[in-house]
C-alpha cells in the first residue's frame, strides 16, 4: 500500500494545479463513512448528525437486521467491537441491543450512545442529505424490509443502494426503482457485469487503482466512479483527484469537504 501511495504522489506532482481544480470541482457526491467515524463512534446518531452537519451530501450507514426484524445500523456481524456486548447482532432482539453502549469504546464522553435504527436515521436524514445503504446480509426478508422502511419513513430518490452481489442489484432495482444503486465490486472481474446490471456508480478500492486499465473501464459503461478515502486529508484527497472521481468517502467528511473546497480554489 505504501509503495502505490509512493507512486500516486509522485504523478500528483506533475498533474497541473488547474487539472486537480477541475477535478475537485467534478466531485458531486462527498461521502460521511458510517457517518463521521474518524471524531465520532461509527453508525451511531451522533456520528450521523456530524456527517450532517459536515456538508457532505451523502452519509453510509450499514444496515443489519435483529433477531426479531428491526433494520439496524451496524458494521460488523458480532456486537463485540463497537459495544459493550458480544455474540452476532442476528442473535439479539432490538430491546436487547438497544440497552447495549455504542460509544464508550469509541470515548467516554460517547457513553450512552445507542445502535440505532435504520427508521431513526432515515428520519434524521430526511430533507438533508442522502443516504448510502451498505448491505450486510443478503435473506428476501431483510431486502423487502429495507424497500418497505425507505418508502415509509425514507426519501426514495435520496437513497444510495450499496450492492455487493449481482442478485441485490436486479432485486433492489425492482424493490426501489427510484434509488440509485454504487456497485461494491467484490473483484475487478466483475466491473462489467455490474455495470450491465445498470448500476449508477462502481466503487473502486484504493490498492486497486495501479492497474491503470480499471479506471477506464468504468467509464466506458458511462458509469460513476467512486473511491474510498481515509481522513479527507489534502495530500491524500489530490492522489484520489488524478482518477476523476464523482464521489469520495471519507471517515472525516467534514475535513474531505475542506480540502475538495480549497484544491478547487476556493478560500
Amino acid at each position: 500500500m505504501r509503495s502505490i501511495y509512493l507512486v500516486f504522489a509522485l504523478l500528483m506532482f506533475a498533474t497541473p494545479v488547474h487539472a486537480q481544480a477541475e477535478a475537485a470541482r467534478k466531485v458531486k457526491h462527498t461521502v460521511g463513512h458510517r457517518g463521521s467515524c474518524a471524531d465520532r463512534p461509527e453508525n451511531t446518531l451522533a456520528s450521523y448528525r456530524r456527517a450532517i452537519e459536515s456538508g457532505a451530501a451523502m452519509m453510509e450507514m450499514d444496515v443489519r437486521i435483529s433477531k426479531d426484524g428491526v433494520l439496524i445500523s451496524l458494521h460488523d456481524a458480532d456486537v463485540k467491537r463497537t459495544t459493550n456486548g458480544k455474540g452476532l447482532a442476528e442473535d439479539f432482539t432490538f430491546a436487547e441491543l438497544r440497552k447495549l453502549d455504542a460509544g464508550t469504546w469509541f470515548d467516554s464522553k460517547y457513553s450512552g450512545e445507542r445502535i440505532p435504527t435504520m427508521r431513526e436515521i432515515l428520519e434524521l436524514g430526511k430533507g438533508k442529505i442522502d443516504i448510502l445503504l451498505d448491505l450486510q446480509q443478503k435473506d428476501e426478508d431483510y431486502a423487502q424490509r429495507i424497500a418497505a422502511e425507505v418508502r415509509k419513513f425514507g426519501e426514495p430518490k435520496r437513497i444510495w443502494v450499496g450492492v455487493r452481489t449481482l442478485e441485490h442489484a436486479k432485486q433492489f432495482r425492482k424493490l426501489l426503482p427510484e434509488a440509485k444503486q454504487i456497485a461494491l465490486i467484490p473483484t475487478t472481474d466483475s466491473i462489467d457485469a455490474f455495470a450491465d446490471a445498470k448500476v449508477d456508480m462502481i466503487r473502486l478500492w484504493t490498492k486497486w487503482l495501479n492497474d491503470k486499465t480499471l479506471v477506464p473501464r468504468v467509464r466506458k459503461h458511462g458509469v460513476m466512479l467512486h473511491l474510498n478515502g481515509t481522513f479527507g486529508a489534502e495530500d491524500e484527497t489530490r492522489m484520489l483527484l488524478m482518477h476523476a472521481p464523482d464521489s469520495i468517502a471519507s471517515d472525516d467528511p467534514a475535513k474531505l469537504v475542506a480540502s475538495l473546497k480549497k484544491i478547487a480554489g476556493g478560500k
